[in-house]
């Protein structure tokens, strides 16, 4: 039986376990206590460089995690390639696992475009990473995240309103992977055509050795990235993953990943890449410099009201003790009950009181934006 408990596995199960948690405790608490996903992940880094780099300012819903994390994947791609795409993203893990499925319902041949269109379809991504950094840079707002399928499938079918864009997208992903090997990871992933542009300046390979390879095209099999293994000399594509399975699954050893001009074990690479990036992450968390959020996500470093940033996950008390606006100014435009629970999310007080504005709808979080407008 094959072992599927392998570092990679490990790995990429431990890293959804985590965000899942990240996640769970956002929906459940709020901003006010816990971050939302938008923090811990490292491409929030690559949107808002610009911005932090012209203005001295974040995006919203980043902060200095992001840019942490980035630097920690900056390094591991640079050693080691795009070893996060193969290890440490979930989305990733999510596409691989529901490609196993496929395989096991007996959708054994992959589904693929042709090679002609294949070719020209992988620098997609690019052309998006690129748009994505541009339009963020000029909106100031995380302008990915309404079609991200990362982000969509960690709100938990959350904000669908919000995210119709993103959850279709995921939705199409998910089904797509069931026959095909990752597709977005291919195609349309801007995350990873950031790393495959710092790929490029790896010393990491994967060199075939010629004379001993039978050419059994073991190695083009399993490759998630799709790419001819087994045709050439030295594997230095931006697409490699540097999963290893080509290097693992070769009947003759005629493969070996290198750094360096190192070689490296394939049986330790997989710890190698776990402790690289669990045990900086681990000590950094610890430091002063990381933090996911804001002291306030309403109020800025000068002191401002911001209300375009308040979120439904806020409560009423935390807008009441921020703004300092009296409880009896919304209670007088929103038609609050007195005996209301002020610890509640603002999402949830609408449904909650049946209290709607003035256009007969349920008031939602914008209801106390325009308040706290009118009120400067």
């Amino acid at each position: 039986m094959k072992n599927i408990l392998t570092p990679r596995r490990i790995s990429q199960a431990i890293v959804l376990g985590i965000v899942l948690f990240l996640t769970i405790s956002h929906l459940r608490f709020g901003i006010e206590k816990a971050a939302p996903i938008d923090a811990f992940c490292p491409f929030g880094a690559v949107e808002g460089f610009l911005t932090y780099l012209t203005t001295g300012q974040y995006l919203q819903r980043i902060y200095t995690s992001s840019f942490i994390l980035m630097g920690i994947v900056i390094l591991l791609t640079l050693f080691f390639g795009r070893v996060f795409c193969s290890f440490l993203c979930p989305l990733g893990a999510v596409q691989e696992w529901l490609r196993a499925l496929g395989k096991k319902l007996g959708i054994k041949k992959d589904l693929e475009l042709p090679a002609s269109i294949d070719k020209y379809a992988r620098y997609l991504k690019y052309l998006i990473l690129m748009a994505i950094i541009y339009f963020s840079y000029k909106t100031g707002d995380l302008i990915f995240r309404g079609y991200d399928p990362f982000n969509a499938l960690m709100h938990l079918g959350e904000e669908f309103d919000e995210k119709v864009a993103g959850y279709s997208i995921l939705g199409v992903l998910l089904f797509a992977s069931i026959f095909s090997k990752n597709w977005w990871c291919r195609y349309f992933c801007p995350l990873g055509a950031a790393l495959g542009i710092i790929k490029k300046l790896s010393p990491f390979r994967i060199k075939r050795n010629e004379s001993s390879c039978i050419s059994c095209g073991k190695c083009d099999i399993v490759c998630p990235a799709k790419l001819n293994v087994s045709s050439v000399k030295e594997v230095n594509s931006a697409d490699c993953i540097s999963c290893l399975g080509c290097v693992k699954n070769c009947p003759n050893s005629s493969l070996k990943a290198t750094t360096f001009g190192k070689e490296i074990s394939k049986k330790n690479f997989g710890w190698i890449i776990m402790l690289a990036f669990f045990i900086p992450l681990g000590i950094l968390t610890f430091t002063p410099i990381w933090k996911t959020k804001y002291p306030s996500n309403i109020v800025t470093d000068t002191g401002e009201l911001n209300a375009a940033n308040l979120r439904g996950s806020n409560t009423l008390q935390y807008v009441l003790d921020t703004t300092k606006i009296p409880f009896a100014v919304f209670q007088e435009k929103l038609n609050l009950p007195d005996n209301i629970d002020k610890t509640m999310k603002l999402k949830d007080i609408g449904i909650k009181y049946n209290l709607k504005n003035e256009a007969g709808v349920l008031i939602e979080v914008e209801d106390f934006r325009a308040v706290i407008e009118s009120m400067k």
